[in-house]
């Protein structure tokens, strides 16, 4: 029985004052969100402030950003240095790849081959003056080429 009519108070209270108490929590959170949240918000970010212009502790972040520019500028000198050693043996590896062995004097004059232009070839005659950036140099004739414009034309003929 006891139970009974403690369970029939709850109920009485909640049917009586139910809309105040819900109208009291929506004014809380709303107080809460923009009245309290942002006060508290100003004074932790006026004392972070404080905190962060102090004399000591600028001083002491000063020597370590100091330490910290000294490593990072010990590393990147490190990096580059190895990138020019690879660079360098890069461009060594590669020059012995393509590195062409050039007959010399003596071995193309004991047989070995002939150089283009000179010595007896085959169907050069050996005394080429032919040049292939100048087609009419290996003519016989003048070394040049005339072309014919409609004012030469009426000029000769």
């Amino acid at each position: 029985m006891l139970e009974e009519e403690s369970n029939y108070d709850e109920r009485n209270f909640v049917q009586k004052y139910g809309w105040y108490m819900v109208i009291l929590f929506i004014s809380i959170h709303y107080l809460q969100k923009n009245v309290v949240s942002p006060m508290l918000n100003d004074r932790k970010r006026k004392k972070n402030y404080q905190e962060a212009i102090e004399p000591e502790r600028v001083a002491r972040l000063q020597e370590q950003m100091i330490k910290v520019r000294e490593e990072q500028q010990r590393q990147a000198q490190i990096k580059s240095h190895e990138a020019k050693e690879k660079k360098k043996m890069k461009m060594i590896q590669r020059l012995k790849e393509t590195k062409i062995d050039q007959p010399s004097s003596s071995s193309s004059r004991s047989g070995g081959g002939y150089r283009l232009g000179s010595g007896s070839g085959s169907g050069n005659g050996g005394t080429s003056s032919y040049n292939p950036l100048m087609p009419s140099s290996g003519r016989s004739g003048p070394s040049y080429r005339y072309v014919l414009t409609a004012v030469d034309e009426m000029e000769h003929g």
